[in-house]
């Protein structure tokens, strides 16, 4: 695979570019890559182009863009994560494989039933991390659009999302057999969100302002999933079922 480096503001193929701090470091001395090598950029927000390195200096890697990467590869479902925040590593597991399936937001919730919070001063440290992991996934998966990943917020105020989003919240005690109906209904605006809760489930408090909030309850199965499990699951279903990963588009 071609390597992939991030530069926004990237516009038309024929455009000469510079790459520096973090980029050309990867670029200059882990890759080792030298002038005429092909290499590929993505502006985070939806263009990729192919690129050729033109010239390299001590601090600077001056790279011609190509071809735009087309057709595009994000995905025709604008998917917003709502998952409850869980511990260390599994939080990064579920940023990292809902970057990879093209996941255009992430947003952290707090749960009554995992009482996980940063510690004081580490919040900020938190999330530049999780926006690390996603620009990685990125670079990995081909995706051009990095997905928004926002500061941890209290359920109330993760409810507060767009008016015509479509919105899906995960419950062990849900119907079975909805998922494509929901796609379905997601398919009109193109806009959805999904909640996936922690370890113990969403508390019934919680669940009663999901459905006050509009959202539809799902159940995935007859087994209980982890909430990463939950999290890689339910977003790779809804996104085949609403004509992404090799699916074609559901009926409107």
């Amino acid at each position: 695979m071609t390597p992939r480096f991030f530069l926004p503001g990237i516009s038309e193929t024929g455009q000469v570019v510079s790459l520096r701090g973090e980029e050309f470091h990867h670029l200059h001395r882990v890759l080792r890559l030298q002038v005429g090598d092909e290499v590929a950029l993505f502006d985070g927000r939806g263009r990729g182009f192919a690129g050729r390195i033109a010239s390299l200096s001590r601090g600077e890697a001056t790279i011609v863009l190509g071809a735009e990467e087309l057709p595009g590869r994000e995905p025709p479902l604008r998917l917003t994560l709502l998952a409850a925040l869980s511990k260390g590593e599994k939080f990064e597991l579920v940023v990292q494989k809902a970057t990879e399936l093209g996941v255009g937001e992430i947003q952290a919730v707090y749960s009554e039933r995992a009482d996980v919070r940063p510690a004081p001063g580490r919040g900020e440290r938190k999330v530049d991390r999780w926006r690390r992991v996603a620009l990685e996934a990125c670079k990995q998966s081909g995706r051009t659009r990095v997905p928004l990943i926002r500061e941890p917020q209290g359920l109330e105020e993760a409810l507060q999302r767009p008016a015509g989003e479509v919105g899906v919240v995960m419950d062990p005690g849900g119907p079975e057999g909805t998922a494509a109906e929901i796609a379905a209904k997601a398919g009109a605006s193109r806009v959805l969100a999904v909640a996936v809760g922690p370890e113990g489930g969403w508390s019934e408090r919680e669940l009663s302002a999901f459905r006050e909030a509009g959202f539809i309850p799902l159940r995935l199965g007859p087994r209980v999933l982890r909430t990463e499990t939950a999290a890689i699951v339910s977003t790779a279903i809804l996104q085949f079922l609403a004509g992404d990963l090799g699916a074609g588009p559901v009926p409107r």
